[in-house]
């Protein structure tokens, strides 16, 4: 464990290169009919961002950001309380296409399984149309956009790369929950909403699942202004948690804070 750093400007560009041998989807060589903009599946909205320099017959990664309870996709794309697209769009270089959908009644219930039905058809819509490496899907959010991702990282561990959940609780479900996942946990010291606690239990979902050594999770004192991050060891799958001086906000993606999306497009492009 050790006080979280920064990668280097280096680190980010090199990250920023996929792996020589990719899985392409369908829509690879393809022109595309998909622009950036809202769109809507099955009576539901989604906003997708194609990068500028988009190339069809080059495999971008796909990364989900989930926004909270009460807040909408275009918080996720515009910026509200957090960095626009949690602060990854900038650090893809181009290397990304990101999706921001909206939840049923501006929050991740996922009732009956419909949230995760509504990804699917998402993946499915994106991936017929554009050129997607389908081993590098992500996704991320905060709150209940966290929960939402870990709901995904219980049921389609198979489907997605990694994922991280910041200030997250189980709110969207955890069906399955038995698969190797890429997980990193990013949760204040002092939530009153979700307390670390709950954070933790849903590290230790896959910290099980992975096959991981136990460790002890240290938390700064609030008020420090510290973060610690903990990187568990002999994992199949990587899991990390990094515990901030913080409550329940988007600080951690605030406009002057590079903590959270340092550590999210960073354990991304690793994992």
């Amino acid at each position: 464990m050790a006080i979280i750093s920064f990668p280097s400007a280096a680190l980010v560009l090199g990250a920023a290169l996929l792996p020589a041998v990719l899985a392409q989807s369908p829509g690879c060589g393809s022109n595309p009919t998909l622009n950036s903009g809202v769109h809507n599946i099955n009576g539901r909205d989604y906003t997708l961002h194609i990068p500028q320099n988009y190339d069809n017959n080059n495999p971008h990664r796909l990364i989900f950001g989930f926004h909270w309870l009460g807040g909408s996709m275009d918080d996720v794309v515009y910026g509200n309380s957090i960095q626009p697209w949690y602060g990854l769009e900038p650090r893809s270089q181009g290397s990304a296409i990101f999706v921001a959908p909206q939840g049923r009644n501006a929050g991740w219930a996922n009732e009956g399984g419909q949230d995760i039905d509504f990804v699917e058809a998402i993946i499915e819509a994106v991936e017929n149309d554009l050129c997607i490496d389908q081993d590098a899907r992500f996704a991320t959010g905060f709150s209940f956009g966290g929960a939402m991702s870990y709901s995904l990282a219980c049921s389609r561990a198979s489907s997605f790369r990694a994922i991280a959940a910041i200030g997250a609780g189980p709110v969207s479900g955890c069906d399955g929950g038995n698969d190797p996942m890429a997980f990193l946990g990013i949760h204040g010291v002092s939530d009153d909403v979700f307390p670390i606690d709950i954070g933790i239990g849903l590290a230790q979902t896959f910290i099980q699942n992975n096959g991981c050594q136990w460790a002890d999770i240290p938390q700064p004192p609030p008020g420090s202004g510290q973060s610690i991050r903990t990187d568990f060891q002999g994992c199949s799958r990587p899991v990390s948690f990094i515990a901030y001086d913080g409550g329940h906000n988007g600080a951690p993606f605030g406009p002057e804070s590079s903590l959270a999306p340092d550590a999210t497009w960073d354990f991304f492009v690793s994992a």
